[in-house]
């Protein structure tokens, strides 16, 4: 399993992004080993549909199970929650931080932040 997390930059120690659709990375990150992969976020380059889409092929190809992204999420955010993802949003801090807090807590069933 993998979690997608949004990002600042591309390293673990970045802050994560507070706007999903506006961050600069996507991280790929095994919360296990911390091993992950660095991806320009594909909602600022592609417009429209057309982006959530992609984002949607991108995510199920790293066979992402959950999303972790600061702020308050986007309308793509929403549909990925929709098609079985599960979208955890208000996280704060560095992707490392954010990726070490949901390892250490229970997913919290039924609810799209913490």
């Amino acid at each position: 399993m993998k979690v997608a997390v949004t990002s600042t930059g591309p390293k673990l120690d970045d802050p994560i992004g507070t706007r999903p659709e506006k961050c600069s990375y996507w991280l790929f990150v095994d919360p296990v080993t911390m091993e992950y992969e660095a991806m320009p976020n594909p909602l600022r380059s592609v417009g429209g549909p057309a982006a959530g889409e992609f984002l949607a092929q991108v995510l199920q190809e790293y066979r992402v199970q959950f999303i972790l992204a600061g702020g308050s999420g986007c309308t793509q955010l929403k549909e990925l929650g929709g098609n079985g993802l599960r979208v955890l949003l208000g996280m704060t801090g560095s992707v490392r931080e954010t990726v070490e807090k949901f390892n250490r807590s229970p997913f919290p069933e039924g609810r799209d932040s913490w």
